[in-house]
């Protein structure tokens, strides 16, 4: 059984309404992005039944669905894992055994961490640099093509210069979501996370200021920051 779900209150509550209707030997997979240490108690209560939890969250953007051309990282012990990959293979073209249960769920939160912080340092450079004369346009022609290219880049300035709202569709509520997930992680294991919440009070902020409709997404996040600082935006 497959579930993806916005956060892991969800997937507990899915859970916990589907699995007396399981047989044993079952395998529940959660594909969404979700808190670790929820994931690894669900997967210890399931145990319980002989029921395997696994943790396979997704990467990619809409578009990548489309086209069958998402990642997957996957939790799960080697046996349970050599029955679903056939399957999860299925949609993902890219699928990578990542270790045992939560660690899907540790890598995505890691992957977010990192794509989330490039969306608040580019917002931010983009302010500054509008601040001093250099557009979003200028900006462009020096990045594109450059080292600090990527293809989380493009798609957020899909939308930061090209106007595209859909560009990259990852909600700001998602976002801030897993930057909370990632704190809680960064708790757990006793490591100062300073970017990580860096990034994070750059969503909250916008979230304060409006930005939790259900059409805010990641890339929008250059407005909440060029207001915030006095600068007009479309």
């Amino acid at each position: 059984m497959f579930i993806c779900a916005p956060g892991s209150p969800q997937v507990e509550q899915i859970i916990a309404e589907l699995t007396p209707y399981l047989s044993q030997n079952a395998v529940i997979i959660d594909c969404s992005t979700s808190d670790p240490t929820s994931t690894q108690k669900l997967a210890e209560n399931l145990k319980s039944k002989r029921i395997h939890m696994v943790d396979a969250p997704l990467g990619g953007t809409p578009v990548q669905a489309e086209e069958g051309a998402l990642s997957a990282m996957v939790g799960a012990d080697q046996p349970v894992f050599a029955r679903i990959k056939p399957v999860i293979e299925s949609w993902a073209a890219t699928l990578v055994h990542i270790g045992v249960v939560g660690d899907g769920h540790r890598m995505k939160l890691l992957n977010n961490f990192l794509s989330l912080g490039y969306a608040a340092m580019y917002s931010e450079a983009l302010a500054l640099g509008a601040k001093m004369g250099i557009d979003a346009k200028r900006f462009d022609s020096v990045i594109r093509g450059s080292r600090m290219d990527c293809g989380f880049y493009q798609t957020f300035m899909g939308y930061a210069l090209d106007g595209n709202r859909e560009a990259h569709k990852f909600t700001m509520t998602n976002a801030l979501k897993d930057l909370r997930y990632l704190e809680s992680m960064a708790n757990q294991a006793g490591i100062a996370n300073p970017i990580g919440n860096a990034a994070k009070s750059s969503f909250a902020r916008a979230m304060a200021a409006g930005g939790d409709g259900p059409e805010d997404y990641v890339p929008h996040l250059v407005d909440f920051v060029a207001r915030e600082n006095g600068l007009k935006t479309r």
